[in-house]
């Protein structure tokens, strides 16, 4: 994969959707979201990101398989997992797209599928966009900037 700009660390500088009309909800993984992606030269890919402010858990939690975890509320649990998302795969690139095949995720469903993005960039920023997705009941597309590290 020669000339591949793609390559690299790139941290996540913000997150929107855009609606069918143009309206822009802004901050959609809060003000400041968190988060990498990386694209190696053996076409493979990996990428986490999570709201910035994420409440702690109640009690400390020092790994997710151990046995505490299991004593948390549903609740925290739920606001844990919709504030992070996270796969990995391996990537092909055709012209300003790159699909995402994925082998692992922090969403089950997942698995076995491709992500398609869209991608430009702007000096060391790269915008990723998803195609328009069902969202809530709303049709979206989710537009991503990283910078690159």
């Amino acid at each position: 994969m020669t000339n591949n700009q793609l390559l690299g660390t790139w941290k996540l500088i913000s997150a929107i959707a855009i609606l069918p009309d143009g309206t822009i909800e802004p901050d959609v993984y809060g003000n400041n979201p968190v988060g990498y992606i990386t694209y190696t030269p053996d076409s493979r890919m990996m990428v986490m990101f999570a709201r910035s402010d994420r409440t702690p858990f109640s009690i400390d939690v020092k790994s997710p398989l151990g046995k505490d975890i299991q004593k948390l509320p549903v609740a925290e649990l739920a606001a844990a997992f919709t504030s992070f998302n996270a796969y990995a795969g391996t990537y092909k690139i055709n012209g300003n797209t790159v699909v995402h095949h994925i082998e692992i995720a922090s969403i089950p469903n997942r698995l076995g599928t491709d992500l398609v993005r869209t991608f430009s960039f702007n000096g060391d920023r790269v915008t990723l966009k998803t195609p328009p997705t069902l969202s809530d009941g709303v049709v979206k597309v989710f537009e991503l900037v990283w910078k690159r590290v």
